[in-house]
């Protein structure tokens, strides 16, 4: 249950419980409200997670000063001094009231700060006196003030939730928030290549505790690009910029809003690999940067703040805190034992919370044989001793808590998957449950076992159960992962790999870069690919799957915007397939690695991958498959980027050939590759001039568009888009009367989609007000360009009534799509700039449109670098 807003949180040592009381006493009687832990917190509540909330919802502390409250065994006082510290803003101190009981030697932390002295009064006496001082207009403004900076901002996302058990770091956070004060990006990293020191942990805490202070909080997975390219884009979402489809674009487009915001921000890039990774993706403007990596050299780009281990006093008054034990001696052993490690110390403090008959010493004594025990073969380790034993010794102890061996079981897949988020609907959905081993399919079908593993994982601190954008999700800390795979034998690691590539690739939607409905579903799964590609196995039948999943994720990302990602998912994908005895697999992957290099204009990669797909291919398949023809079609588009016409023409009708021949003359591959032979022939026409050329373009345009017409019907963004590639070949040869009638068609079909505003339609509409002017048709040019579609209103009806006439010769199997809009809408044309103006301001420029084209297809110039050409023309012209 929530704890609610209120006034002051009063902080004291028990020593001074009688002041404590009376100023509680006093404050309440005068209409205040405050957190008192003597009185509020409830039977059997646990103190740091109820001191933790009640400091949050806090608007001021008011700390009772005395020598006892100052002791170092004065745990609690110590944190809840510090937590009030933490949140105070830059130049205000004010959230944290000393009030002095006794006269009492101050930190230089705190000594500047105004304070109450109520030293020589009786306690109800200083009661008075604190609810005097607090009555003063200049107090009563301050909290107010404070009451409006204690929320966080809307846009908010940190890696967990606000840690009740918090401890060993307050000066760590101290010099974290004064470095984010002074340079525009701070990295905190370990000690290179450790693990476990808690470096999330202390981003999550400075995210919770100082949040407020920042327009807005949003945290970054950076460890693998795509991911971390699709948290910026869920960033961008959230900013209401970026339009969804394209993943770096709108990646971009969220880091060049925050350049625009006057309030800083905080952006967290969480586990970065190395300053490589995430350097091109770092904001400027009000935006402050905090990095977590387990690498520490990040030179110019960030000031690096090494996390130490803990020193074995705080490992002890954490263990004992946690605990609520008083063995300090056997605390003090313990520490030594665990080596100054944070997560080690988490782990023994959740496991000997409940077990009162567990002792500090017997817990060191089995941690000291689990570390001297050697490890399954083909563990691989890379986490410290004390880790790994820690973990193992509360996975030992799962078959002896209810739902435990089920427990177990879920770590094992989980193992394989990406640790910052499970779906928890991945693991029981119907269509997936048959991947998994009977056992546990069984058992986390039905909820209360499922919610028994889970909870027996919570208990031992093992698992967060977290909300996400995509809604709840199970959270495993990476090294645990590391752990549970090394704990396992090679053939558990087989069997469970296995599964979890079975599962992911069941789930993954297929052809997915075609259906942008399925694009959110795609962006829950995308995190596992690389942890699987890493770790599960590459043999048999999990091999197959693993080549498919990468594939699809692959297609995914590229449909994004992402092509590099997608490239690295098409490489492992071809490295996996190598492994597999089915030469038709690897030729699968080799070609979809193609169309990742052809997609980034590395033209002599892509047509290598073609070449060996179209090699093992005619070895293997008969020369009518539909499969040849698809990847035949995809070397002769490398021919045509090159303006090597000649080798890509007898590519293309041989592909479109064996199209025909499969698929019939009635299918909408036949038609699509129709289109290619007509957009091959008139950019060879347009080279070359070559009339033959032209007609060629033509008569395949004109087959393309009767083909689709009779897949697709009339009313379909695909025949629009081939009534306007036919509108522009009869306009390249001066029959623009014929291009405004095809141009017509196209047009109206958007409209009757109710895609005025798609860029097809936007295109589609400058072409034909073109065409009309060209073809003696000014009036309905005009008419158009203001928005009036009158001219287009009975040719929408006409395609709709033949779209029926289509649908009811097949209504089981046609439909008529969207019904058409209550309104028609007209395309906006106002703000969109004439092609043909800017051709013509390019052209008086000195800028040759055909060359630079050329050149960035070829992979000669980047599109950048085109760019680049451009405006330095244009900027020429202009002076």
């Amino acid at each position: 249950m929530a704890i609610d807003h209120r006034d002051f949180f009063i902080s004291f040592n028990r020593a001074d419980l009688a002041y404590a009381e009376a100023i509680d006493a006093a404050l309440r009687a005068a209409g205040f409200t405050t957190h008192f832990h003597p009185r509020d917190l409830v039977a059997g509540g646990v103190i740091p997670q109820w001191m933790d909330e009640a400091l949050m919802a806090s608007a001021q502390t008011l700390a009772l000063y005395s020598p006892d409250y100052m002791k170092e065994t004065a745990i609690y006082s110590r944190a809840e001094r510090y937590a009030t510290w933490w949140q105070d803003p830059k130049d205000d101190r004010r959230k944290l009231i000393p009030v002095l009981l006794r006269d009492t030697k101050l930190t230089p932390l705190m000594d500047p700060i105004s304070r109450i002295e109520v030293m020589g009064l009786t306690p109800k006496e200083a009661g008075a006196r604190v609810v005097d001082r607090l009555r003063a207009p200049p107090e009563t403004e301050q909290r107010g003030r404070w009451h409006k900076l204690q929320a966080l901002p809307k846009i908010f996302r940190a890696p967990y939730r606000p840690n009740p058990n918090f401890t060993g770091r307050f000066e760590d956070l101290e010099n974290l928030h004064r470095t984010l004060g002074e340079h525009g990006t701070v990295a905190v990293t370990a000690i290179a290549g450790t693990g476990g020191i808690g470096k999330t942990t202390l981003a999550a805490e400075y995210c919770h505790r100082f949040g407020g202070q920042y327009g807005g909080v949003w945290t970054i997975r950076a460890e693998e690009a795509s991911v971390m390219l699709g948290d910026l884009q869920e960033l961008a979402k959230a900013l209401g910029v970026g339009d969804g489809k394209n993943t770096e674009a709108d990646a971009k487009a969220a880091l060049g809003r925050l350049r625009t915001e006057t309030q800083p921000w905080l952006l967290v890039y969480d586990n970065a690999p190395n300053p490589d990774a995430v350097s091109k993706w770092l904001p400027e403007g009000a935006v402050r940067c905090l990095i977590t990596s387990r690498f520490d050299q990040f030179g110019d780009i960030a000031v690096v703040t090494h996390l130490d281990f803990w020193p074995d006093t705080v490992t002890a008054k954490y263990l004992l805190s946690r605990t609520g034990r008083k063995d300090a001696p056997g605390a003090d052993r313990l520490a030594k034992t665990l080596g100054g490690l944070p997560l080690a110390a988490e782990q023994a403090a959740a496991y000997l919370g409940p077990r009162a008959g567990v002792s500090f010493d017997n817990y060191a004594a089995d941690i000291g044989r689990l570390i001297k025990r050697p490890k399954p073969e083909g563990a691989t380790g890379g986490y410290p001793d004390t880790v790994y034993a820690a973990f193992v010794k509360s996975l030992e102890t799962l078959g002896d808590v209810e739902g435990g061996d089920i427990a177990l079981d879920i770590l094992r897949l989980c193992a394989f998957l990406s640790p910052d988020g499970v779906d928890p609907e991945l693991l029981t959905a119907e269509a997936t449950l048959g991947f998994l081993p009977a056992k546990l399919a069984t058992a986390i079908a039905e909820e209360s076992a499922r919610e028994d593993a889970l909870a027996a994982l919570t208990s031992l601190s093992l698992l967060q159960r977290q909300d996400s954008p995509f809604g709840p999700i199970l959270v495993f800390h990476r090294l645990l992962l590391d752990v549970v795979r090394d704990w396992m034998s090679e053939d558990a690691r087989a069997l469970w790999g296995g599964a979890a590539v079975q599962l992911v690739a069941g789930a993954f939607p297929f052809n997915s870069d075609d259906d942008p409905a399925q694009w959110p579903i795609c962006a829950k799964l995308v995190p596992h690919v690389l942890p699987l590609a890493m770790h599960a196995s590459r043999s048999g039948a999990s091999g197959k799957a693993l080549t498919l999943l990468l594939n699809q994720a692959g297609l995914y990302l590229g449909a994004r915007g992402d092509l590099l990602s997608s490239l690295a998912l098409a490489e492992q994908s071809v490295s996996v397939a190598q492994l597999i005895e089915d030469p038709l697999y690897l030729a699968s992957t080799l070609n979809n690695l193609g169309r990742r290099y052809s997609d980034l204009n590395q033209l002599d990669h892509a047509e290598e991958a073609y070449t060996k797909t179209l090699k093992i291919a005619e070895a293997h398949i008969p020369d009518g498959d539909a499969r040849l023809a698809v990847w035949m079609s995809n070397l002769a588009a490398v021919h045509w980027k090159r303006r090597d016409f000649a080798k890509a023409e007898p590519l293309f009708l041989r592909a479109t050939a064996i199209m025909k021949a499969v698929r019939g003359a009635e299918s909408a591959e036949y038609g699509t590759l129709l289109g290619n032979l007509d957009s091959l022939y008139d950019d060879w026409a347009q080279h070359s001039g070559d009339a033959e050329k032209r007609r060629k373009a033509e008569g395949y345009s004109a087959q393309a568009l009767a083909v689709t017409r009779e897949v697709r019907g009339a009313r379909h963004p695909e025949t629009a888009a081939r009534h306007h590639n036919l509108a522009v070949l009869r306009a390249r040869v001066g029959e623009f009367s014929g291009a405004a009638t095809e141009a017509e068609r196209a047009v109206a079909i958007m409209l009757s989609l109710d895609l005025a505003k798609h860029p097809d339609s936007l295109r589609q509409a400058r072409h034909l007000i073109h065409y009309q002017e060209q073809g003696g048709e000014p009036d309905k040019a005009a008419r158009l360009k203001r928005g009036d579609i009158s001219d287009l209103l009975p040719i929408i009806r006409g395609i709709e009534a033949e779209h029926r006439a289509w649908v009811a010769k097949d209504p089981k199997n046609r439909h008529f799509g969207p019904p058409p809009p209550a309104k028609y809408e007209a395309p906006q044309l106002s703000s969109v700039p004439d092609p043909s103006q800017i051709v013509a301001a390019l052209v008086e420029a000195g800028v040759d449109v055909d060359d630079l084209r050329r050149r960035v297809q070829s992979g000669e110039l980047s599109e950048d670098d085109a760019m680049k050409i451009i405006n330095e023309k244009l900027a020429g012209r202009s002076a």
